[in-house]
């Protein structure tokens, strides 16, 4: 059973992080966010707060008591304004759950909600935090009665304006901000043991191709007398035969001088196969890799300043291209691109993106709840706004599918209509994936794979896929799920059974090659 307690949810995240990133470079951006890291760290360490997550630019933490989580929050939005930089905060008391040492529960979906209201220097509170507060020297103003997406009821909510009776700072002039930004230099000694770093990675990487070369000479002469597990591969795009007992066929290395931090671990979607090759995003580039030559035949700068939210699909011969700020076309014979969508940022923060490919259409899912159509042959494009969360996206079974990662549901959609068919509740739900049988969720915090009837809509099953599973694909009658652990994993669909495939290193994204029936992994 779950343990459950009380907490304040703290969250909070950089605002305008994106367009930041775009104006520093990686090397300064580098060293701003880790020297926000450390800020964020040092005041959760003095208020008593714990790091629950921590991805990109925003951090998920939890108090004991509200009080301490406002005056961590209104310590950073002064300290972190000597970067050049403001925040946001969302918080908010309720009952949480514990489950494999990961927070859960609808307070935390509160608190992001909550925090998503909130503009440059603002720290949200609901009126549950408010009242627990009263008497502690904090000023509030009312910010309205609001409805919180995949959460019952209108909530009423409140910013903070004063702590210790005193009037709380205004954001930094636009000007003044600016400057201190780019008075940020990268750390020499940061920057020298990077350098050393990549270095060695491709020093580790030449030594592994030429291993595995050798291994790929020696097969016809003689088969080596125990087998030696899984060579673990890094910074490449690797070509995994899930029927050997040394599945490993051959990792072509992704030149990983040529992009910086990489806020798209994340991404449901980095990789897919298809259109002449295998294809993976780094950034701000879209790497083309040709498995026939065994070598990454082009690299794509994308025209795009946004690439936290970098997605693929590809389908009606081009390769599809989603990040925060449009859907790009990629012509996979040239590399050339063409944006065939704008996406206008709502507020001070980009929205996140996905995108897949079905039924003659380009479909695009946005974190700010639109779904968007595109027609590639007349250019015509279509939306819906006002929707549930889109954090990624999904096409079969004559639907398409969404899921709302924060508020925990799945939506159907009719791809003629646009209108809404069916929406599932789901726990703690991180992908989505469509398979032969069936739509299948999976949880990364419960490391489940569960199923879910397109016919009914009724979730049929769940299955253990692994302690830690990071990325999800669908081809052969199975379900192929990669985890932290350096497994990937078969499900059956029709038996549920599971296969273990060793691989070796942490899977970023996964995706299945129709036509050889092998896997590709994106390790980064």
């Amino acid at each position: 059973m779950p343990e459950r307690r009380i907490a304040t949810v703290l969250m909070l995240d950089v605002v305008g992080s994106t367009h930041i990133a775009a104006q520093l470079g990686d090397a300064r951006y580098r060293e701003l966010s880790s020297r926000f890291d450390r800020l964020v760290r040092a005041a959760l360490k003095r208020f008593g707060g714990k790091e629950e997550d921590h991805a990109g630019d925003g951090f998920f933490a939890t108090f004991p008591q509200p009080d301490r989580a406002i005056r961590c929050a209104a310590a950073l939005a002064e300290e972190v304004r000597s970067l050049g930089i403001e925040i946001r905060s969302g918080i908010h008391t309720g009952q949480t759950e514990d489950q494999a040492g990961k927070t859960h529960g609808i307070a935390v979906v509160i608190g992001a909600r909550v925090m998503s209201l909130a503009d440059a220097g603002d720290i949200l509170v609901t009126s549950t935090t408010k009242e627990l507060v009263t008497g502690s020297g904090f000023g509030f103003e009312d910010f309205a009665a609001h409805e919180l997406k995949g959460v019952p009821g209108t909530w009423q909510v409140f910013a903070v304006t004063g702590v210790n009776d005193e009037q709380r700072a205004r954001p930094l002039p636009a000007g003044e901000a600016a400057e201190r930004r780019a008075a940020l230099q990268p750390s020499a000694r940061r920057e020298r043991s990077r350098r050393s770093t990549l270095i060695a990675v491709g020093t580790g990487l030449t030594l592994l191709i030429a291993a595995v070369a050798f291994a790929a000479a020696r097969d016809d002469v003689t088969a080596p007398s125990a087998d030696p597990g899984p060579v673990t591969p890094a910074d490449a795009v690797v070509e995994v035969d899930p029927e050997r007992a040394t599945p490993i066929v051959r990792s072509i290395p992704i030149p990983a001088e040529r992009h910086g931090r990489n806020p798209v671990l994340t991404s449901a979607h980095p990789t897919v196969v298809g259109q002449g090759g295998v294809w993976t995003i780094r950034w701000r580039s879209l790497f083309h890799v040709d498995p026939s030559h065994s070598e990454v035949r082009r690299r794509i700068t994308l025209d795009t300043a946004i690439s936290f939210s970098g997605n693929l699909a590809e389908g009606l011969d081009k390769v599809w291209v989603a990040t925060a700020d449009g859907l790009l076309e990629v012509n996979p014979a040239t590399g050339d691109q063409r944006r065939v969508i704008t996406i206008r940022s709502t507020g001070y923060q980009f929205t996140s993106a996905d995108v897949t490919v079905g039924g003659r259409f380009v479909w695009l899912g946005l974190g700010d709840g639109r779904l968007l159509r595109f027609d590639p042959r007349s250019g015509r494009e279509e939306a819906r706004a006002d929707l549930d969360a889109i954090d990624t996206i999904a096409f079969g079974h004559a639907m398409v599918w969404t899921l709302d990662v924060v508020g925990g549901t799945v939506a159907a959609y009719d791809p003629g209509t646009l209108r809404s068919r069916a929406k599932i509740p789901v726990d703690s739900a991180d992908h989505i994936v469509v398979g032969d049988g069936g739509l299948w969720v999976l949880s990364r915090s419960h490391g489940t794979l569960t199923r879910i009837d397109p016919a009914t809509n009724d979730t049929a099953g769940t299955v253990q896929v692994g302690p830690d599973p990071t990325a999800i694909a669908a081809g052969g009658g199975a379900i192929w799920v990669g985890d932290e652990d350096g497994v990937i994993r078969r499900v059956d669909e029709d038996t549920r059974r599971v296969t273990e495939v060793p691989f070796g290193a942490e899977v970023r994204g996964l995706a299945y090659d129709d036509e050889t029936g092998n896997l590709w992994v994106d390790v980064a």
